[in-house]
């Protein structure tokens, strides 16, 4: 596994893409807080996106999943100061982390890091 930060100025773009390649995928998004430990708070639900708050300061991360077609549910990150992505040695997405300002770290992690185009061995055109 390998981690990589993912730049500031470069969060918008990069959660785009990052949302544009895995909506469907199922996640599940847990808070590590240095007062409580780790908190589970969605657990393996479709995602719809991850994107940042383009009506506030720009420090504010929305992770959001479905719980079914017409029901989604959204989860704030407030005062994000890092994002990072962490890869699999051969090349696709195992989690995405991010911290805030308080010291909390919430963590986005795929059910399956396989890519959707290989999921039961078959390779789709």
């Amino acid at each position: 596994m390998q981690t990589v930060e993912i730049p500031r100025q470069s969060w918008v773009r990069q959660l785009d893409e990052f949302s544009a390649v895995h909506e469907g995928w199922l996640v599940s998004l847990d808070i590590l807080a240095p007062e409580l430990g780790a908190q589970p708070e969605i657990a393996n639900l479709p995602l719809v996106g991850v994107s940042v708050d383009r009506e506030g300061r720009n420090d504010t991360i929305v992770v959001s999943v479905a719980r079914s077609a017409t029901e989604h549910l959204s989860h704030l990150i407030r005062s994000a100061t890092r994002v990072f992505v962490e890869r699999a040695d051969d090349g696709p997405e195992a989690a995405l982390e991010v911290e805030s300002a308080d010291g909390s770290k919430t963590i986005l992690r795929f059910r399956s890091a396989a890519r959707p185009e290989t999921v039961d061995g078959i390779v789709r055109p």
